[in-house]
Parts: structure tokens; C-alpha cells; sequence
């Protein structure tokens, strides 16, 4: 059988109805949000690793989350998911004026300016007196994530460095400011707060590297975290070639076969 949208809508609503499943007739918006999270990170990883059918299948469990919470809020009376497709299909044609209009634009750089400047200008966006370009960056994003956004909502302002040079040259200050800090440290006075502190500069200096050279600091972290495992999976299984744990190889053998992983084309 071919289910169209529609199909998954009443799919949904037959779920969520007084003959439908316990589970998720009990279901609210606040239960929900971790599977909301967890399904985009599994889409996150399929599109890392390049895997189209898992991508396709993530996708579909990352929509069904988006009619579930519909859902919800049409039993509550909120809204439905006609509204949100309304509501985002209004805001697209509204933010592109130089497709769906007369406007001109010179450019992606150019595109990202006057969406800034109509995004500010929406009723949901205008600023109200007291108020900071800050307030709308979310708390829920994830670190380095919240890092890059609240960069870049400065940098909309004019609070930005306009050359790549003394970001780097920050960068270098920071990491500089965290070794001191880590050698001051001994058994007697461990430093941890201080050291911490100068660690979240440096971190926080890295991701404006990053935003400066044109790319995520997430996106690169979570391709070191894959690139990292990956590796170290190739390490356990050339130790248990050899009939032993990574516990049991002394360090320099375990090097060995960490440059012998690294050799291998990721």
C-alpha cells in the first residue's frame, strides 16, 4: 500500500484517539521531547556516516515526531499540524523575497542578510525595550552549538573581529592562559576552578575559529568523536588479533596499532 502524508496524519490521530494505543494516548508534549531529540541525532548520524536508506528511515522518525506533538496540541486545542505547515510555509515564501518576489540579492551572504533583516522585522522577532539580540538563542542547544549562535548573533550587531587573524591570535592567548593555569596547579592547590575557567575560554575562542573559517565546531567535534571511535575500534580488533584486551598490550604496542588504524583510509 502507497501512505501519503495525509495517511501518517490519521495514522496519528487514530493513535492518539480512545481506541488507539495507551502509550501514546498518554504522551505529552514535556514526555516527548527526548525522543524528539534522540530521532534528529540518529538522522545526525546516518547523514554523517553517508548512509541514504538510514537517512531516508531517521527522517520518517523525526517527521512522525513533528505530527506526534501535532497531535498533541490539537487535542489540547493549540493547534494543528495544518497550522504548522502554514505557519512554516508563510515564513519560507516570507523570508524569500528574491524568489517568491521582486527582491534582489547579491549572492548566499547577501540571502543571509536580508533574512536576518526580515527575521528581525517579524512580530515574533522585533525586539521589546530592555530586551538582547540574546534572548532568542535557545537554552537547549547544545554547548558548542549555543557557543557558535551566540558568536553570531554578536557578530550581526557589529561585535565581531573583521579579520581572521586575532581570532586565532585569541584562540593562542586562551590556550596560553589554560597552561598556565594547569601548572600552577599541585597536589596541595589542584586549580580545577580556574583551570576550568580558562578551559571554557579556549573552548569558547576555538568555536569563533571555527565560525570564522566558514564551518560548524559541532559538525568538526562530532567528526572527531566518529573519527576517534572508529580508530579505536580498529585498535581493539589488531589487539585481539593477537589473542589479547587492550588492557594487556603495554602503550608502545597499543601506538603501534593506533598508527597502524590511522593508516587505514577513514
Amino acid at each position: 500500500m502507497k501512505y501519503s502524508f495525509d495517511d501518517l496524519v490519521s495514522i496519528m490521530a487514530k493513535l492518539r484517539s480512545e481506541n488507539g494505543c495507551p502509550w501514546d494516548r498518554q504522551q505529552t508534549t514535556r514526555s516527548l521531547l527526548p525522543y524528539l531529540i534522540e530521532e534528529s541525532c540518529e538522522f545526525i548520524d546516518a547523514a554523517q556516516d553517508g548512509d541514504k536508506a538510514h537517512m531516508c528511515e531517521e527522517l520518517g522518525d523525526v517527521l512522525f515526531q513533528v505530527i506526534f506533538h501535532s497531535q498533541v496540541a490539537k487535542d489540547e486545542g493549540s493547534f494543528t499540524i495544518d497550522d504548522v505547515v502554514q505557519g512554516i510555509c508563510e515564513k519560507m515564501v516570507r523570508r524569500h523575497p528574491h524568489v517568491f518576489g521582486d527582491a534582489k540579492v547579491n549572492g548566499a551572504s547577501g540571502v543571509v542578510r536580508q533574512w536576518d533583516k526580515i527575521k528581525s522585522s517579524e512580530k515574533n522577532n522585533k525586539s521589546m525595550p530592555g530586551s538582547s539580540i540574546m534572548d532568542k538563542v535557545s537554552k537547549s542547544l547544545p554547548t558548542l552549538a549555543r557557543a557558535q549562535e551566540l558568536q553570531r548573533r554578536a557578530a550581526r550587531v557589529g561585535f565581531d573581529w573583521v579579520d581572521p587573524e586575532p581570532v586565532f591570535n585569541k584562540a593562542q592567548e586562551e590556550f596560553n592562559e589554560f597552561r598556565a593555569e594547569m601548572q600552577a596547579a599541585s597536589p596541595e592547590n589542584p586549580n580545577v576552578e580556574r583551570m576550568e575557567d580558562e578551559f571554557g575560554d579556549m573552548l569558547f575562542s576555538l568555536v569563533n575559529v571555527a565560525r570564522h573559517s566558514g564551518f560548524n565546531a559541532a559538525n568538526a567535534l562530532q567528526r572527531a568523536n566518529s573519527k576517534f571511535e572508529k580508530r579505536f575500534r580498529i585498535v581493539e580488533n589488531l589487539a585481539r588479533a593477537e589473542g589479547k584486551e587492550m588492557s594487556e598490550e603495554s602503550a608502545e604496542r597499543l601506538q603501534e596499532f593506533w598508527r597502524q588504524a590511522k593508516a587505514k583510509k577513514d
